[in-house]
């Protein structure tokens, strides 16, 4: 069952940190291209906040659970990381970075965390605690 639940949070966390990559990189050249949207919901601080809270919700648990499993800690103090870049990013990134700071660092934050829930998957498999 652990199993089963760490490779889901897995691939929810990638799936989520995907999202602010693109979130970063696309919703700007939209905003170009559509401005309607520079007004939506989608640009409001309170988004940034709550797919945080996604990312981090999910990742703690799978990376908890896969680690519990497979014993390789530093996957978790990698993916922590990633949460952690992620978050200064959300909270302080455009006041002191400006936005393309914070873009930058919402895109390196995310790499991470995906990075760490592919590995996490990966030993997952190699200790054959996930189904497939």
């Amino acid at each position: 069952m652990r199993g089963q639940f760490q490779q889901v949070g897995d691939k929810v966390s990638i799936g989520l940190a995907t999202m602010c990559v693109i979130h970063c990189i696309v919703l700007p050249i939209l905003f170009v291209a559509l401005p309607f949207l520079s007004v939506s919901f989608l640009q409001e601080e309170a988004f940034h906040q709550l797919l945080l809270g996604g990312v981090l919700l999910t990742s703690v648990l799978a990376l908890v659970s896969g680690c519990k499993t497979h014993s390789k800690w530093h996957i978790f103090s990698f993916g922590i990381t990633g949460l952690a870049v992620l978050s200064i990013a959300a909270f302080f990134g455009h006041d002191f970075l400006g936005e393309y700071g914070e873009t930058i660092l919402t895109v390196v934050g995310s790499l991470i965390v995906a990075f760490s829930h592919l590995k996490n998957i990966k030993e997952c498999k190699a200790a054959r605690c996930c189904s497939s």
